[in-house]
């Protein structure tokens, strides 16, 4: 198990779209949350080292985090169990960046994060082709958790509304 912080810093960010054929194919990730209420309980697949259970708690920079790689089979009956609350994204590493584009209700939200050993780390510059819009570290609307725990309608409603705010 790791853990048993993470420190992360979390950003909205506008791609240019010819940004996503340079990127490649990414990897695809399935998240089903089994537990979205604190502490949040998840599990991904798509992970190169396997499926990732997490349990999770805290708001904002630093969060306490306890992570286990499953079984195949483990990682599937938790994701039967979580439900309607599973997100879809891709994800591209890129340098010490991560970046993260939803799909289905969340297609339009890309989310930009990276970790830190430290709170008080300074934050590298982030890739010259994204353009920060701004930093949601600390608002809960934009935790994997909180996401999950939407109707498909208010997820579609909150990624309208932040494209609507991006582009007024």
């Amino acid at each position: 198990m790791s853990g048993p912080w993470e420190i992360e810093r979390r950003y909205l960010v506008r791609v240019d779209e010819a940004l996503w054929d340079r990127l490649g194919a990414g990897t695809a990730y399935r998240q089903g949350y089994v537990r979205a209420e604190e502490p949040s309980v998840r599990i991904r697949i798509g992970e190169p080292r396997g499926p990732v259970l997490a349990v999770k708690s805290g708001r904002g920079l630093r969060r306490r985090e306890v992570e286990t790689v499953v079984t195949s089979e483990v990682a599937e009956a938790l994701l039967a169990a979580s439900e309607e609350r599973v997100l879809r994204k891709t994800r591209w590493r890129i340098g010490p960046w991560e970046l993260d584009r939803f799909q289905g209700p969340l297609e339009g939200l890309t989310l930009l994060e990276i970790e830190l050993e430290h709170e008080d780390d300074p934050v590298p510059a982030p890739p010259a082709e994204l353009r920060i819009w701004s930093e949601v570290t600390h608002d809960k609307r934009f935790i994997g958790s909180h996401l999950s725990a939407m109707t498909p309608e208010d997820q579609a409603a909150l990624v309208s509304r932040v494209r609507e705010e991006m582009e007024g």
